[in-house]
This record gives structure tokens, C-alpha cells and sequence, in this order.
């Protein structure tokens, strides 16, 4: 024991009887905006209920001949050989967590209930991380890794749809927070003198969190997700709906026991799906910052 005039019971002396409290709160992990699963086609998902691939027929167009004016003269039939497009549905993919009971009754706050979002979120991000990872497939492409996309350049990326045919509706711009930047140092998009022209509001649907403006009635959508990092620059994307295709032949489903040889509460939730560029010429890779 201490003594002396200068001695005072402090935060030392007292330490035994000063508490260390655990907040009831805590510092969740940040989520990326996922948006490519709701920015491709999904048509194909439907009757899926068997099987681990998915042919899908081509169509070709057919030519308009002359008739010559010779009597009796025969017409030309045509015949097209069509092609078939396979898409694969073998990734299968999980997120899982087990919890001992001990836990269960000393903690304070339900650890199950804490991570059950994080698991489907595990889940949406591995499926947006590979449609990401497709956009740098297309063979059209404009830009420069790591250099801002240009006024020409995104409008020459609107001229290859257009020279595809590519229908206007379902079209898309993914970029990425680097990119979004390059986007609004473009008078384009932060004067009102192209509001008409662009469109003054983003869509109604659960992307809007996403959403930055639109170019030409395009709506342009920001992801930290885009494949890429500041350092190299993004792959950056324009496409229409049909260029690539998503098969959730099993959307997120949860399973969950009581082990009693471990003691633990064990959760899991699985996906079955499967993905592929479909038409080449409907998407464009746009490389930038």
C-alpha cells in the first residue's frame, strides 16, 4: 500500500472496479450495391426444374430474292442451318455458420440472427462477382484502362448496340465510384441544359441507391463491384439485357440443425446457378478509370 500526501486512489488503484462494457451495437461490414443480377436476363429461369444445361436455338433471318419475269421459271427455297447456345448450370455455391450453445446463452445478442443477412449477401456478391467478371468478354471496346471514358467514347459504345440492333430497352451502364467521377467532370452530366435530353430521374426499381444519371435515356449505374482497382483501371460496361444471361436454378435456400455431438446450431444457405455471354455484339467493354 502507498502513502504519502501526494497519493490519490486513481484509474490504477481502481482498476478492478472500473467495468469494461461491450456495446450493443457493432461495426458491421460495409456491402458493395449489386446490380448486375438485375441488369441481365433471367428469362431462361423459367420451368428449370431438372437438368444441368439449357440449349438454347438460334434464328436466323432470311433473304428477299427478285422473281425474274421468265415463264416457269422455279423460285429459290432457302435453308438455314441453325446454331444451339448452351448454357451450363454447375455452380453451386454456400455460406455456412455454426454456433455453440454456450455461446448462445453467455452472449449478448443472437449471433445467428447477427450473420443470417451476411450469408445471403456472401451469396448475391459471389453471383455479381462473376457477371462482373464477363463484361471484359465482349470484343467490342472502347477507352483506356485507367484513363476517364470520354464523350466519344461512350458514344461510340451506344453506336455499337445501334449497329447490332440492339433493342433501347434494357440497355445499361455499369461503372465503376472511379469512373462515376470521370462521368462528372463531363458537362453532360451535371448541367441542366441536357436534362431533357437525358432524363432528369432515375427509374423506379430497386436500384436506385445505384443509379448516377443516364446518357441518352441509358442508365447508368455505379458498383464498387465493377472488376478492376484504381491502380489498373475498371471494366467498365455498356450493354443490353440479352447480352448475357443468369439461371438461379435454385435461388438462396436456407438448412439449418441442432448438432448434439458438437452442440452447436448449424445454418446454411445454398445456390445453384449458372451464367454466359450470350450475344457478343450487344455488349461493350469499356475500359476507364
Amino acid at each position: 500500500m502507498a502513502t504519502g500526501a501526494t497519493e490519490f486512489i486513481d484509474s490504477t488503484t481502481a482498476d478492478v472496479f472500473i467495468p469494461e462494457l461491450w456495446s450493443a451495437l457493432a461495426i458491421v461490414a460495409r456491402e458493395n450495391t449489386l446490380v448486375f443480377a438485375n441488369l441481365v436476363d433471367r428469362r431462361f429461369e423459367s420451368g428449370l426444374t431438372i437438368g444441368d444445361t439449357i440449349h438454347v436455338p438460334s434464328v436466323g433471318n432470311l433473304a428477299a430474292r427478285t422473281k425474274t419475269k421468265a415463264s416457269n421459271a422455279a423460285i429459290t427455297f432457302e435453308t438455314v442451318t441453325e446454331t444451339n447456345t448452351d448454357i451450363t448450370v454447375a455452380t453451386w455455391e454456400y455460406a455456412a455458420i455454426a454456433v455453440e450453445s454456450i455461446v448462445k446463452v453467455q452472449g449478448n445478442r443472437d449471433q445467428l440472427k447477427l450473420y443470417a443477412s451476411k450469408m445471403g449477401y456472401a451469396l448475391g456478391l459471389a453471383v455479381d462477382d462473376v457477371l462482373a467478371g464477363l463484361v471484359d468478354d465482349f470484343t467490342n471496346a472502347v477507352g483506356v484502362l485507367t484513363a476517364d471514358l470520354t464523350d466519344d467514347d461512350i458514344l461510340r459504345a451506344r453506336q455499337y448496340l445501334n449497329d447490332a440492333d440492339a433493342p433501347l430497352e434494357g440497355r445499361v451502364i455499369v461503372v465503376s465510384p472511379a469512373q462515376e467521377s470521370g462521368l462528372l467532370k463531363l458537362d453532360r452530366f451535371v448541367k441542366n441544359d441536357y436534362t431533357m435530353l437525358h432524363g432528369a430521374e432515375a427509374p423506379s426499381t430497386g436500384l436506385e441507391r445505384a443509379y448516377v444519371s443516364s446518357f441518352y435515356r441509358t442508365p447508368i449505374y455505379m458498383s464498387v463491384n465493377v472488376e478492376g482497382t484504381n491502380a489498373v483501371g475498371h471494366d467498365n460496361g455498356m450493354f443490353q439485357r440479352e447480352a448475357v444471361v443468369l439461371v438461379m436454378q435454385m435461388r438462396p435456400t436456407a438448412h439449418s440443425m441442432y448438432d448434439i455431438d458438437y452442440l452447436v446450431d448449424k445454418v446454411v444457405v445454398e445456390q445453384l446457378y449458372g451464367s454466359r455471354e450470350m450475344r457478343d455484339d450487344h455488349g461493350v467493354f469499356m475500359r476507364g478509370a
